[in-house]
């Protein structure tokens, strides 16, 4: 006799059907246009791309993968039925990777306020069955509100928030994830919000404290937080305050722990003038 799914198990699937059926909504309602995007084929399956833009778009149809330390770090810290966190989820190059590796046990909030990324982004999740995906279409920080995003014409990564509208920028929604995840814990959270990463951290405090093995990967831009008159030697007290290690992340996806006179020194000698940093346990 066949046994019928547990109430948590038809409560799940409800749930992600219901998510299935707002992404088909969503897509239906403001579509990519097919002029502005080209198809890769990459190792996390295949990934609708802007075609103007200049740097992701030919480094992922070159290589068929994106930032490569990045992904096997993830690939080596996730595991099936975690919870992710994909914050700054872009066209979701990340979130499919945390997806597929996940399983549908798990959950992925891929989170990202740009429009034209929004588009791509619940595209490549369609396309991808990544029903365990919940794509939040906000940016995110440590107050709700409001703030203006400055687009990058040629660099669909390299959208930015501003607390002060300049010209041509959008006001974008800002969540606190903590109020997203309403207490719900996390177990991995990879963060690139263009310099204020920190920001993001900071909105999810609560969250942390409830997951004491939670692993967060954050960008650590210099010039980024230059710009806003951000204090580098700040936010890294900032994190060291969470409690968790704090690691700089080499190009072969390995966390090494890292006083902050030496991250430091490190993001100041990068050609780019940025690491990642992982906030959580070495390796």
């Amino acid at each position: 006799m066949q046994r019928l799914p547990r109430p948590a198990h038809r409560r799940a699937r409800r749930e992600a059907l219901a998510r299935l059926e707002t992404l088909r909504g969503e897509l239906v309602r403001d579509p990519p246009a097919a002029a502005d995007v080209v198809t890769a084929e990459t190792d996390v399956g295949p990934l609708l791309l802007h075609a103007a833009d200049e740097v992701m778009t030919p480094i992922i149809v070159s290589s068929h993968a994106w930032e490569p330390g990045e992904a096997a770090w993830l690939r080596g810290v996730l595991r099936g039925g975690q919870t992710v966190l994909d914050v700054g989820a872009n066209v979701g190059y990340f979130t499919l990777l945390a997806a597929q590796t996940i399983g549908a046990a798990g959950t992925v909030v891929a989170v990202e306020p740009d429009a034209a990324n929004l588009r791509l982004l619940r595209a490549n999740v369609w396309r991808g069955g990544c029903d365990n995906v919940r794509i939040v279409a906000a940016a995110a920080s440590d107050e709700r509100g409001l703030l203006a995003l400055r687009r990058n014409a040629s660099n669909a990564g390299d959208h930015q928030v501003h607390a002060q509208p300049g010209p041509g920028d959008v006001l974008v929604p800002v969540v606190v994830l903590d109020d997203v995840l309403d207490g719900a814990p996390v177990d991995v959270v990879k963060v690139d919000t263009q310099g204020v990463d920190h920001l993001v951290v900071r909105g999810l405090r609560r969250t942390l404290q409830a997951s004491p093995r939670a692993r967060l990967m954050v960008e650590f831009w210099l010039d980024g937080m230059d710009e806003r008159g951000i204090d580098a030697a700040g936010v890294l007290r900032e994190y060291r305050a969470l409690g968790r290690p704090v690691c700089v992340l080499g190009d072969d996806g390995v966390a090494a722990p890292a006083g902050d006179d030496e991250i430091l020194a490190a993001a100041h000698a990068s050609p780019v003038r940025f690491l990642n940093l992982v906030l959580g346990t070495a390796g």
